[in-house]
């Protein structure tokens, strides 16, 4: 029996829930969104329906992809024709068994041609056939993240085939794929889906960039080669999400209220790509030591090009090259706070990378755990340092940072008789980066500052 949370129009036409309302009303999960496929007339159908729920219909694709869709409150449907003569022909070019079952409306009963069923107690994601992924290479990566939202696994032959057709994905449209990437990413799971991709080769196919990494050893400081440790990155930055308390006790809370899934899926991106600039970058000493010295900026170069290619939206495209781009800076403050005071380094940091500074300490944090296959003390000493600084970010940096500044550059023009230049914009960068960094804290303070950095660059 499927529980239908909403209410549906009366017809005498063949009418079928299908998918993953089907398999998810199963797993006794309620569905956001229903597909229903209607034997006749999908258009007549979809306008009941969306009579029934006071809203319109939307025309969405055309052809053989056209559907009508409904939005209500808090739930969507989506109309469209039935594929074939029957519901049964119909199931049998879907993806998965899984997703393979309908549900006859008016007769009331399943309609499950494949298995589907026994699959879902099985936990497994089988294809209906390999045929599948002919019709649609998007479902390659569609069968992982399935198994990332549902924890099953995926069955030897589907694997298998996966493996064989996975350059097909290369085919897909690009915004087909970013929106099933980026969706699996959102599973506070989906590290054992990543590694199976990995393992399976999926993984090469949506990103060739990462193929170079299986010949980039790692230097003194990495047990594994940048492969390797790209994926013991991503897998300990999951757990790292998913257990902020245990491991960040000073910073965890505010943590937890920003690191939605979504902004989780940015960063799990970003840690997914943030060595693809170390084989290009890569140089040996007359040593035989191995660095990698602006990898960091070759990577961020490198995802514009990744982010063309799936149509990441603005923010994905930025907030990943920006991570990217910056994800060494706490390894640099962890390194230079064993010498001296980082106060003005720090309050560096925080100025430039503003709201992603949670990121981009979070990505170091896993990043640092993935160097090694156990837990080191240099690690365990920048988990520390790492808490302490996010902490010192939540109450400190952002309280200032909010705050009206101690001056402006009417007050220096006021005061010391400058006029409009850079000149100014330098005084109250550097008036500002001593306010966060804790080391003025009145106007007086910041003129006498402000007088201080004017000499200072009169006489270089």
């Amino acid at each position: 029996m499927i529980n239908i949370h909403h209410p549906l129009p009366d017809t005498n036409d063949d009418v079928f829930l299908v998918g993953g309302s089907v398999r998810d009303s199963l797993l006794k999960q309620r569905p956001l969104d229903y597909d229903i496929v209607v034997k006749t007339d999908p258009k007549r159908y979809a306008r009941e329906l969306a009579a029934m729920h006071r809203t319109r219909v939307i025309d969405m694709g055309r052809g053989a992809k056209r559907i009508w869709r409904v939005v209500g409150r808090n739930v969507v449907f989506d109309v469209s024709l039935l594929k074939g003569a029957s519901i049964e022909e119909d199931l049998g070019l879907r993806d998965f068994t899984i997703n393979a079952m309908a549900w006859d409306i008016r007769a009331r009963k399943l309609v499950d041609i494949a298995g589907g069923r026994k699959d879902l107690a099985g936990k497994t994601v089988r294809m209906v056939s390999p045929a599948a992924f002919d019709h649609d290479p998007v479902r390659l990566l569609r069968a992982y993240r399935i198994a990332a939202k549902t924890g099953f696994g995926i069955e030897a032959r589907t694997t298998a085939a996966i493996g064989q057709k996975g350059p097909m994905i290369r085919l897909a449209p690009g915004e087909r794929v970013r929106s099933e990437w980026f969706t699996l990413l959102t599973y506070p799971s989906a590290a054992p889906a990543v590694r199976a991709m990995a393992a399976g080769g999926l993984i090469l196919e949506l990103f060739p960039e990462l193929a170079d990494l299986k010949k980039c050893p790692g230097n003194r400081h990495h047990a594994y080669d940048a492969f390797v440790h790209t994926i013991e990155t991503f897998g300990h930055l999951e757990a790292l999400t998913g257990r902020l308390g245990h491991t960040l006790p000073l910073s965890a809370a505010r943590l937890e209220e920003r690191m939605r899934p979504k902004r989780c899926a940015v960063l799990k991106n970003a840690a997914l790509l943030h060595d693809i600039g170390k084989p290009a970058a890569m140089t040996v000493d007359e040593k035989g030591g191995r660095h990698f010295y602006g990898h960091d900026k070759t990577g961020a170069r490198m995802i514009d090009g990744i982010g063309r290619r799936y149509k990441f939206s603005n923010h994905e495209r930025e907030a990943t090259r920006f991570i990217v781009r910056h994800h060494l800076r706490p390894l640099f403050l962890f390194n230079q706070a064993a010498a001296a005071p980082p106060g003005r380094t720090r309050a560096r940091f925080f100025l430039s990378c503003g709201d992603l500074v949670p990121d981009i300490v979070l990505h170091a944090a896993a990043d640092s755990r993935g160097k090694a296959r156990e837990v080191t003390e240099k690690h365990r000493a920048f988990i520390e340092f790492a808490d302490r600084l996010l902490d010192d970010y939540f109450t400190g940096y952002l309280p200032r940072e909010k705050a009206a500044p101690l001056l402006d550059g009417h007050d220096l023009m006021r005061v010391y008789g400058l006029a409009p230049s850079s000149l100014i914009g330098t005084v109250l960068r550097q008036v500002q980066e001593a306010t966060i960094a804790g080391l003025i804290d009145t106007r007086r303070e910041a003129l006498d500052l402000a007088a201080v950095i004017l000499g200072r660059e009169k006489r270089s």
